[in-house]
């Protein structure tokens, strides 16, 4: 019985982000021990870069720690709270004298003070629904950062390809330009040898040119892919970085053996923004039931002990009027019935039931959505693998093509046209064969990524570099 394509994909995968840490892992150090001046950039290096430097992936984590902040609070709400109030005054008082007539100035202190606590008893469990919401939403957040986590991997790894197949390219521009510059020393010979027309020289020389230009793109390509890989991963672009691959020819191999596999209705169930917006829409009903709680009474139980001083008492001083003669403690319920709030819960109650219908349409459409991702992941990696041999041929080919075409054009029985135009079949195979390889790892990584199985790889990666 064959195991399941994503869990095939997965292994493949872990293989490729395993296999890419050569000798050289780390940073070249300097013989006296300084700063290191050059980066051995492996895939495994990369990821690992991205996880810790990306701003991006870091906002994502502050948002997760606001989610958990708002369940702290909420959690808190159901304690009561506790409150000490003290004030002192000095006051300046001209009484009037009812006898004779005359104000009698008076200046004395006054301080009072009061600790008092209070506790919501009920609201029409509005309390409850805030709190549940509130998990609701941390609970989310955890699965939207996992999905991002997983974004960005698979950017990096995509990146990294990218980056690797355009250094592979400058190879392949590298060969053709040594093989034009070949052709013209034959031709120029053959020109002076009087075997060849002018026309057959200049004509090769243009194509040399040409075969320069190309070569130029190729590394200016290569130089922009490099860039985009190291802002991928939060490394600034002055990073003197050199990627480091091994063959890919066996995971080549095994992704090519891979069976095609059709959408399956459980891979939704591991993707970790579907997860999200289904806990998103559990929010979105505890806020209903929390905008509910407006048609309900609430009970409140309220607590506090008070006392004063005032330095008109001359009999006792400050510590008997304030700790022995004036306190006094009162405990009671406070009953509120809403009659009429101005509509306020009714419409807080509607927008509720918007925010929920919108948190349900936002899931079908990421659904929907997802089933696309993965069918057109799977379809890309059936082509892809066709592509392996397609190209692999196409190859063959070409090289025997040309070099029957320049055997033909040695003894004069072909022209330049035709050799110019057979070269450049095989320079263009070539081209197609590096994309090829390079799209079916990433196509590969891709299928893994939109189904979502990323638990199941980090298991498998763990097994892989287990040491047998």
């Amino acid at each position: 019985m064959q195991a399941p394509l994503n869990i095939r994909l997965l292994f493949c995968l872990a293989l490729l982000v395993t296999g890419f840490v050569l000798p050289g892992f780390g940073l070249a150090q300097e013989p006296d021990g300084s700063q290191p001046t050059e980066l051995q950039l492996s895939l495994r290096q990369a990821i690992r870069f991205a996880l810790e430097k990306n701003p991006g992936l870091q906002q994502s984590a502050n948002q997760v720690e606001t989610s958990a902040i708002n369940v702290a609070q909420r959690r808190a709400d159901f304690a009561p709270d506790l409150s000490l109030t003290l004030s002192a005054a000095e006051r300046f008082d001209k009484a009037l004298d009812p006898v004779g007539g005359g104000r009698d100035h008076r200046d004395y202190e006054t301080v009072t003070g009061s600790l008092g606590s209070s506790v919501n008893l009920f609201n029409g469990f509005g309390d409850i629904a805030a709190l549940r919401g509130a998990e609701w939403e941390l609970a989310g957040q955890h699965d939207t950062f996992t999905r991002e986590e997983q974004a960005l991997i698979f950017s990096t790894v995509s990146a990294f390809l990218q980056a690797l197949g355009d250094r592979e390219l400058i190879r392949v521009r590298t060969e053709n330009l040594a093989g034009n510059r070949r052709q013209l020393e034959q031709i120029e010979a053959l020109y002076r040898a009087g075997n060849r027309p002018v026309s057959d020289f200049y004509q090769q020389q243009a194509e040399t040119g040409s075969a320069e230009l190309d070569l130029l793109v190729a590394e200016r390509n290569y130089a922009v892919s490099r860039l985009q890989l190291l802002q991928t991963i939060g490394l600034p672009p002055i990073t003197e970085a050199t990627l480091t691959a091994p063959p890919l020819e066996s995971l080549e191999t095994a992704l090519v053996a891979l069976p095609a596999e059709k959408v399956q209705s459980e891979a939704l169930a591991q993707r970790a923004d579907l997860l999200a917006r289904e806990k998103q829409v559990e929010a979105t009903r505890e806020q209903l039931t929390a905008a509910r709680a407006g048609y309900w009474p609430t009970l409140n139980l309220a607590t506090s002990i008070d006392s004063d001083y005032t330095s008109l008492d001359k009999r006792p001083g400050f510590s008997d009027q304030f700790l022995d003669n004036n306190p006094s403690a009162a405990i009671g319920l406070t009953l509120s019935v809403p009659i009429f709030d101005r509509q306020q819960t009714r419409n807080q109650v509607a927008q509720a039931r918007i925010r929920q219908s919108d948190a349900r349409l936002s899931l079908l459409q990421q659904q929907l959505q997802a089933e696309t991702e993965i069918g057109q992941a799977l379809q890309d990696f059936g082509t892809a693998q066709k592509l392996i041999g397609v190209t692999a041929a196409r190859v063959t080919a070409a090289r025997q093509a040309l070099a029957a075409v320049e055997e033909r054009y040695r003894v004069g029985a072909a022209t330049l046209v035709e050799l110019t135009q057979a070269r450049a079949q095989f320079v263009q195979a070539d081209y197609d064969r590096v994309r090829a390889r390079y799209g079916l790892i990433k196509q590969g990584a891709a299928v893994a990524y939109y189904q979502g199985n990323w638990e199941r790889m980090q298991t498998l990666l763990a097994q892989w570099e287990t040491p047998q």
